[in-house]
C-alpha cells in the first residue's frame, strides 16, 4: 500500500516535469498567455471606445471598422499565409533563395493590393452614397483616416506573419497585438477622462499611427534575422507557383474575414448603427474563444508546416495532442464563464449592453464549438488543401448572408445570432472532416479524449533544422 502511494505521486511529478521542460508545451503556453493579454487589451480598447464615443458613434465605428478589416484582407492578397507556408517549405527543402524571394514577393503584392483597394475605396466614397452619409458620416477626413488604417492594418498583417515565420511569435504577434492597441487605449482613456466625445475619424487615425510603427520595426527586425539566417543569397522568384497558391489562400482569408466581420456591416445596413454596435459587442466577447485558440493557431502556423513538410510525424502528433488538450480546457472553462457571468461581461461596455445576453450566449456556443476544432483551418491552408477550405468558408458565408436577409427583418439581431451560431457549428464539423480525410491528422479536441488514427503525410522532402517555438 505504501509502495503504491509512493509510486503514484512519483509518476505525476515525472509527467509534470516532462511537461515543464517540453519545448512545444512551453511555446504553446507562452503564446496562450500572449493571446490572453491581447484579449484583455482588445476588450479594454473597445470598451473605452463604446464609453467615449456614445452608442450611435460607436455603432458607426463598428460598421466602418468591420468593413475596413475585410478590405485589409482583400488588399493582403493572401500573402500573409503564403509567406508562412513558403518560408517553412523552402527552408525544409534547402532552397533559401526561393524563401527570400517569397518574402519580397509578398511585400510587393501586398503594397500593390493596398494601393488598388484604397483607390477603390476612394472612388466609392466619392460617390457620396446614402450609406456613407447616414451610417458612417461624410467628410474627407474620415475617408483619409479609413484609408490610412486600411493600409496600416494590411501591411501590419503581412509583416507580423513574416516576423512570426522568420523571427519569433513574441516579436510578431506580441508587438502587433499590443503596440497599436496600447496607443489607442491611452488616447481613449485620456479622452474619457477629460470628457471628450471621440469620433470614428480620431480612433482610426490613432490606429493607423500605431500600425505604422509596428510595420517599420518589424521590417527592420526581419531584415536583420534573414541576413543572419540565410546570408547574402540572391532572391529567386516562382510567381507561376505562388500566384495560384496565393489566390486560393486569398479567397480563404477573405471568406474567413467576411464570416467574422460582415455580420456587423449587414446588421447596420438592415437595421441601424445602434443595433450594429450591440451585435459588435456581443460578437467581440464571443470571439474571446477565437482569441484564445488563435494562440494555438499562431503556434501551429510557426511549428506545424516545418514538421509536416519534414515528415516528422511523431513530433507533429505530440504537438497536436498538447494543442488539443489546451483547446478543450479553453472551451469548457469559457462556456461555463459565459453561462454564469455573461451579463456582467457585457456590462463592461455599458449597462445597456447587458440586455443582449442571449445574443452573446448563442454566439459563444458557436465560437466555442468552432474553437473545439483546434488548428484545423490553418492546417488545411498550410498543407496544400486551401482550395477545400475556400469551399467550406464560401458556403458558410453564403448561408450567413442569405439567412440574415431572411431572418433579420422578422427577428432582429436575435435571429442573426441563431443563424450565425448554426452556420459556425456546421462549418466546424466540415472543416474537421476534411482535415482528417485530406491530411490524415485530426487537430480537434477529439484526439484528446480518444486516440487519433493519424497517418504520415505522403511527402518526401529534405530534412532541415526547425525554427524555435518562441
Amino acid at each position: 500500500m505504501t509502495e503504491t502511494t509512493e509510486v503514484a505521486p512519483s509518476r505525476v511529478m515525472d509527467k509534470i516535469r516532462q511537461l515543464v521542460v517540453n519545448r512545444d508545451a512551453q511555446g504553446i503556453f507562452g503564446t496562450m498567455l500572449l493571446k490572453a493579454a491581447s484579449a484583455v487589451i482588445s476588450f479594454s480598447l473597445f470598451s473605452l471606445a463604446a464609453h467615449a464615443a456614445g452608442a450611435v458613434e460607436f455603432g458607426r465605428f463598428s460598421i466602418l471598422f468591420s468593413a475596413l478589416s475585410i478590405l485589409s484582407i482583400v488588399a493582403a492578397s493572401g500573402q500573409e499565409m503564403q509567406v508562412v507556408r513558403s518560408w517553412s517549405e523552402y527552408l525544409a527543402d534547402g532552397r533559401p533563395a526561393l524563401a527570400l524571394g517569397a518574402v519580397r514577393f509578398g511585400w510587393m503584392v501586398s503594397i500593390a493590393g493596398v494601393l488598388l483597394v484604397c483607390l477603390g475605396f476612394w472612388i466609392v466614397f466619392s460617390m457620396d452614397t446614402a450609406f456613407f452619409t447616414e451610417m458612417v458620416g461624410g467628410g474627407n477626413w474620415i475617408a483619409f483616416a479609413s484609408m490610412a488604417f486600411l493600409a496600416g492594418n494590411c501591411l501590419a498583417l503581412y509583416s507580423s506573419h513574416v516576423t512570426r515565420a522568420v523571427v519569433s511569435i513574441r516579436m510578431a504577434d506580441g508587438h502587433y497585438e499590443f503596440t497599436w492597441r496600447a496607443l489607442a487605449v491611452m488616447f481613449l482613456a485620456i479622452s474619457l477622462f477629460v470628457g471628450h466625445a471621440v469620433t470614428t475619424t480620431e480612433i482610426l487615425t490613432v490606429f493607423a499611427v500605431g500600425l505604422a510603427f509596428v510595420v517599420a520595426t518589424q521590417i527592420y527586425v526581419v531584415a536583420q534575422k534573414v541576413n543572419k539566417q540565410i546570408g547574402s543569397v540572391t532572391a529567386q522568384y516562382d510567381p507561376r507557383q505562388w500566384t495560384p497558391r496565393s489566390v486560393r489562400l486569398w479567397l480563404a482569408s477573405i471568406m474567413e474575414a467576411s464570416n467574422q466581420h460582415l455580420e456587423v456591416f449587414l446588421i447596420g445596413m438592415l437595421l441601424d448603427p445602434v443595433s450594429a454596435g450591440a451585435y459588435f459587442v456581443a460578437a467581440r466577447l464571443a470571439n474571446a474563444f477565437g482569441l484564445a485558440t488563435s494562440g494555438l493557431n499562431t503556434f501551429g502556423t510557426r511549428r506545424v508546416p516545418g514538421l509536416y513538410f519534414a515528415r516528422k510525424t511523431s513530433e507533429l502528433k505530440h504537438a497536436l495532442n498538447i494543442m488539443a488538450g489546451m483547446s478543450m480546457i479553453i472551451v469548457v472553462v469559457g462556456l461555463a464563464a459565459v453561462v454564469i457571468g455573461g451579463d456582467y461581461m457585457l456590462m463592461i461596455f455599458g449597462r445597456a449592453y447587458a440586455d443582449y445576453y442571449w445574443i452573446f450566449l448563442l454566439l459563444a456556443i458557436g465560437t466555442g464549438l468552432t474553437a473545439a476544432n483546434g488548428a484545423a483551418p490553418a492546417f488545411l491552408m498550410l498543407t496544400g488543401h486551401e482550395g477545400r477550405y475556400v469551399t467550406i468558408v464560401t458556403t458558410s458565408l453564403i448561408l450567413r448572408v442569405v439567412g440574415f436577409f431572411i431572418v433579420i427583418p422578422h427577428f432582429g439581431i436575435l435571429g442573426a445570432a441563431v443563424v450565425s451560431g448554426s452556420v459556425m457549428v456546421g462549418m466546424a464539423l466540415l472543416t474537421n472532416y476534411f482535415c482528417r480525410s485530406l491530411t490524415g491528422m485530426d487537430p480537434s479536441i477529439l484526439r484528446f479524449v480518444a486516440e487519433s488514427p493519424d497517418e504520415a503525410p505522403n511527402r518526401t522532402v529534405v530534412m532541415a533544422p526547425l525554427p524555435e517555438s518562441q
